[in-house]
């Protein structure tokens, strides 16, 4: 593992160290998805739109991802911080645990409950065909796929930001590769035989990919050259005090994720008003937002990372330092982002499509959205803090203000009373940007999050003490 003590040197440089290979990693996937999506394209755009009605109810269970996963950043940085391995491999055992149980329940369930959704949305028999022919190929290796988020996680948490970007951007090309073999009779381009799976093909190069990350990553959080080890057995000996403390802190967050997700569900009803290929643009749109943000979502995770480590180390100025360096980083970051963004977008959304109506949708919806991001990231910038110290409530209130009490009644004011065209529906993510920040600002100021990190420290020295 290549770890580095986020406890002390410069703050800049530390975001950067763990922020960039996180970025680079997340957008070597993204730029993945965006290719599967071409890929996809290529077949027609009602598969662009199975794919993306498919990918809102899949993401809902990513909730219980999330509630491991938020709970795990604050418990493992802090004990890697602390320098005490004891208390690091416990929490390693039980974060990994918790995660895979929780993956197989959730892949039966929605392996059941699939169809019936997807019919809560459309009556298109071919839309729900296509969906179900994609989705339960990735509902069955959903514990695969929470597997490897735990360890990517432990990596980062414990310093090492490089091993995962490598094994992201590895196993991201091999996607992109898999994806035209697996889909096509004929692989574009090359003109070499292909399988000719269709859009089931690149379910299955994306479960072979995720398979791939996991193995990898085991192997080297808990190989022969790490003093870290997880042995079968070692699953067996849940600790429920340290499952309670993932829960409590990961829920809040994780709850925010489910209504963010609901909204997401309400705003795709909303969108499928105005036809498939707006649907199509919508999904394009989803997945251009996605890599944009890749910076911000990059320097969250470094950032959180370093404020628990810092916490764990009983340096909370520092800490705080960071999460202020990291919205810095993030507001002037995207502002350049957004600002290509907007003046590139036609020449961006025809890689994707073809199609001039789906085009011109994306366009307009792009335009109307994309200065949302600089907004967001100053705003998850000083967020580090509550996910750092565990102390995540921010999340849970910034997600029912921001999107249910502004973004979902603007949407509905614009498709319901007013009847204006689809991109008024994607300008409502300013004001739901708005939102988010000035939740992220009121909590940073009112200071619980102090609280609770002093509230670890004093338990980490007593701990100590006895």
């Amino acid at each position: 593992m290549n770890k580095r003590d986020l406890t002390q040197g410069s703050i800049v440089k530390g975001l950067l160290y763990m922020s960039v290979p996180a970025m680079l990693g997340m957008m070597s996937h993204t730029i993945y998805d965006l290719v599967d999506m071409i890929w996809i394209g290529r077949l027609s755009a009602n598969a662009v739109a199975a794919v993306t009605l498919f990918s809102s109810i899949y993401f809902m269970v990513y909730v219980l991802n999330n509630i491991i996963g938020s709970g795990s950043v604050a418990i493992l940085s802090q004990a890697f911080g602390s320098k005490d391995d004891d208390k690091a491999n416990v929490a390693i055992i039980n974060t990994f645990t918790f995660k895979l149980i929780t993956g197989v329940i959730a892949a039966v369930i929605l392996f059941i409950f699939i169809k019936p959704l997807l019919m809560l949305f459309t009556k298109d028999i071919t839309l729900i065909n296509d969906a179900l022919a994609y989705g339960r190929i990735r509902i069955l290796f959903l514990p695969i796929t929470f597997s490897t988020f735990t360890v990517t996680t432990i990596l980062r948490c414990s310093g090492d930001s490089k091993s995962p970007m490598i094994i992201n951007i590895l196993t991201s090309i091999l996607n992109i590769v898999l994806d035209p073999i697996l889909i096509f009779d004929r692989v574009p381009l090359l003109g070499i035989q292909g399988l000719g799976l269709g859009i089931s093909g690149a379910a299955i190069a994306t479960v072979i990919s995720a398979t791939l990350s996991l193995v990898i990553s085991s192997y080297i959080m808990f190989g022969p050259k790490s003093k870290y080890k997880l042995n079968l057995k070692d699953l067996t000996n849940i600790d429920m005090n340290v499952v309670k403390k993932i829960t409590k802190i990961g829920l809040p967050e994780a709850t925010s994720g489910l209504i963010r997700n609901l909204a997401n569900l309400i705003m795709i009803g909303l969108v499928t008003t105005y036809g498939t290929l707006a649907v199509a643009a919508w999904g394009i749109c989803g997945r251009l937002i996605n890599l944009g943000f890749m910076p911000i979502s990059g320097l969250i995770q470094g950032g959180s990372a370093m404020v628990g480590q810092n916490i764990g180390a009983n340096k909370l100025e520092r800490a705080e330092s960071i999460g202020k360096a990291a919205g810095k980083i993030g507001l002037f970051s995207m502002l350049v982002i957004a600002a290509l963004g907007f003046v590139f977008m036609p020449q961006i959304m025809h890689i994707f499509s073809e199609n001039a109506v789906v085009i011109d949708l994306g366009t307009k919806a792009m335009r109307a959205a994309i200065f949302c991001m600089p907004i967001l990231a100053y705003g998850y910038g000083i967020a580090t803090l509550f996910g750092g110290s565990g102390y995540t409530m921010p999340f849970l209130y910034g997600s029912i203000i921001a999107q249910w009490g502004v973004q979902i009644p603007l949407m509905l004011l614009t498709t319901k009373v007013l009847n204006l065209g689809f991109y008024w529906l994607a300008g409502t993510y300013i004001f739901y940007a708005i939102g988010e920040l000035i939740v992220a600002l009121y909590f940073y100021n009112k200071g619980k999050w102090r609280k609770k990190a002093l509230e670890e420290i004093e338990m980490s020295l007593a701990a100590v003490a006895d």
